[in-house]
């Protein structure tokens, strides 16, 4: 029965080790396909990783050359309107000079107007023999105001048609501001 007993325990080791490397082959199996699936959605993620960055570099490859066409529009206007500005800029000082020319050329014709008038006029006589009264009036009861329409009125005229103030006409002709200002109130009631 020894024999028997050698054998049998022979055979529950056989079997006990067949069942042991069966279930050890199983579990490798199980491992061995779970990495498998692993490693299939890493090779998934790593595809569509490689579309987004190629979607990336071509969004950036747009948003490049529509950046550097509206930089060169940007700088192409820079350089219009720096162009503008200058040719302004001449145009206004070359306005300037001729208004400067203008005024010495009037200021120069104003003084021989004077000295015309004084001469022809008889300056320091007085014309009206009733000095200190008043004109009489014509009609209905306004008296008729004239106004001298020298050369420095019809600037002023002129200038206020330009959109000036009456300051600064004021200061263009050397006169004073309160008579600017009564001057073309009388030249505008003139022209209504």
């Amino acid at each position: 029965m020894e024999p028997i007993l050698i054998i049998l325990s022979l055979l529950t080791i056989s079997v006990i080790t067949l069942v042991f490397v069966v279930v050890w082959r199983d579990r490798r199996d199980l491992k061995l396909q779970q990495i498998t699936e692993e490693i299939d959605k890493i090779e998934e993620l790593c595809k569509e990783m490689r579309q987004y960055k190629t979607k990336t570099k071509e969004m950036l490859a747009t948003s490049k050359k529509q950046t550097d066409s509206t930089v060169s529009r940007v700088e192409n206007q820079v350089k219009q309107v720096r162009d503008s500005v200058a040719n302004l800029e001449q145009r206004l000082r070359s306005v300037n000079k001729d208004s400067r020319q203008d005024s010495r050329k009037n200021s120069r014709d104003s003084g021989r107007e004077k000295e015309r008038q004084q001469k022809y006029s008889g300056r320091g006589k007085s014309r009206n023999p009733r000095r200190g009264q008043k004109p009489p009036s014509s009609g209905g009861g306004k008296e008729a105001l004239r106004i001298n329409d020298g050369e420095k009125y019809a600037k002023m005229v002129k200038l206020a048609d330009q959109g000036l103030s009456n300051q600064e006409i004021a200061k263009r002709l050397k006169l004073g501001r309160k008579e600017v200002e009564v001057v073309l109130q009388l030249k505008r009631k003139q022209i209504s």
